[in-house]
């Protein structure tokens, strides 16, 4: 699942940009945005999502919380830079995946909540783990055993 669109991208970065980020297949450079680069930035923006959350949420979720959605766009961001020695990723650039990641770390450790519910402990065999105490009487108690 990618938490984020090339319509959420372009909210945040210009046209302009997208091409000067995309569009480096020179001498095959037409000055457009190639969407496939951008979806696979996505890609693996999402995928980093998923290894940090994965553990907490069923994936894939239900829907897509508005903090991955932005956390998505941060990293997509920052990753069509980096794919270019030759364009700045800028202070604020960096500030922006650095916070994106520490908020998912804080997702995994459950300090941080993305309005969903959590899967629960999951044992070895990944089956969930659960247990329900209502305060009734023990179906298997010491003298009932001591019976067999």
């Amino acid at each position: 699942m990618n938490y984020c669109t090339l319509d959420d991208i372009r909210g945040h970065v210009p046209d302009a940009r997208l091409v000067e980020v995309t569009d480096d297949l020179t001498p095959n450079a037409d000055g457009e945005i190639k969407e496939n680069i951008v979806v696979k930035a996505i890609e693996e923006s999402s995928t980093l999502i998923d290894s940090y959350i994965g553990k907490r949420f069923r994936l894939p979720l239900p829907r897509i919380p508005r903090v991955l959605r932005m956390i998505c766009v941060d990293l997509t961001i920052y990753n069509l830079y980096e794919r270019l020695t030759e364009m700045n990723i800028t202070e604020g650039m960096k500030l922006r995946y650095n916070n994106a990641i520490a908020l998912l770390k804080s997702i995994a450790e459950g300090k941080a909540d993305i309005g969903l519910d959590e899967i629960g402990p999951v044992d070895e065999s990944g089956f969930k783990v659960s247990s329900k105490l209502d305060g009734g009487p023990a179906i298997f108690s010491l003298e009932s055993m001591r019976s067999l």
